[in-house]
Parts: C-alpha cells; structure tokens; sequence
C-alpha cells in the first residue's frame, strides 16, 4: 500500500484526543491493522472509520476492550450477511424480473 494511504499513529492519536495504548491493544487483539515504516507505526486510512466507531464505543459508551471487540465481531458478521443478501436479490431480479 502507497504512503499516502497512511496515517502516523502518533498524529492520529494527537488530532483523535486518543491514548496511544489504546490504539496498540486494539491492533495486540487483532482489531486493526498496522504498518511499520522507517520505524514508525501507521494506520490505513481505509479503516479510520472503523477506528473512529471503536473510539466512540470505548470512551462515549465506556465499553472496555472485550466489549468492543465482541460488538467489532457481531458488526463484521452484519456487513457479510448484507452483502450476501443484496447478492442474493440480485439474482433472483435477474430470474424474476418482476420483483
């Protein structure tokens, strides 16, 4: 993945009001994924918004850790599921038309 898709960690946690700690246990538990360049840790920007959800859950709602990753679980198995379903309708608009 090119550069401009990163964010250092630091300036993500600086401008996120965001522990460092915090970001390094959700990527310990597998949550997120992180690149070392140059002997600094980024992030993808592609998954901030996953981030942002996992900020929210822990410092507006005070869910800890394994809450949070239960609730990321449950979300992820969601969006397979409708992507399964919108596949689904549209195979069966491609059979019956009229639907």
């Amino acid at each position: 993945m090119e550069n401009s898709q990163l964010i250092a960690i630091q300036t993500f946690c600086s401008s996120y009001n965001v522990e460092y700690s915090f970001i390094e246990s959700l990527q310990r538990n597998g949550m997120i994924e992180t690149v070392v360049v140059s002997e600094t840790q980024f992030l993808h920007i592609p998954q901030l918004r996953k981030i942002e959800r996992m900020i929210r859950l822990h410092h507006e709602l005070d869910i800890n850790l394994e809450g949070i990753e239960a609730i990321h679980t449950l979300l992820e198995r969601i969006d397979v599921m409708e992507k399964e379903m919108t596949a689904l309708k549209n195979r069966l608009r491609f059979f019956e038309p009229g639907l």
